[in-house]
């Protein structure tokens, strides 16, 4: 399981999941792809979502969880 922080670009003030793998030493990668230097990241998961990043996260918790995960009770 990748191990993602939400964080906000201020290149698109989009809150974008950024996993520790795909972290640079000048910039961060999310899931999306979505590239930014690491002065343009803030440390701060209040803002809109990416709804890439959201699908691409729901499914990693999909491949680590199952399908049982997302059945309603």
């Amino acid at each position: 399981m990748v191990d993602v922080q939400w964080w906000r670009s201020t290149y698109d003030n989009r809150v974008h999941a950024f996993g520790n793998e795909e972290a640079g030493r000048d910039f961060g990668e999310a899931l999306c792809e979505h590239s930014v230097p690491n002065s343009r990241i803030e440390c701060t998961d209040d803002g809109e979502r990416c709804l890439a990043c959201m699908l691409i996260f729901g499914d990693l918790l999909a491949d680590t969880y199952g399908d049982s995960v997302w059945r309603a009770s």
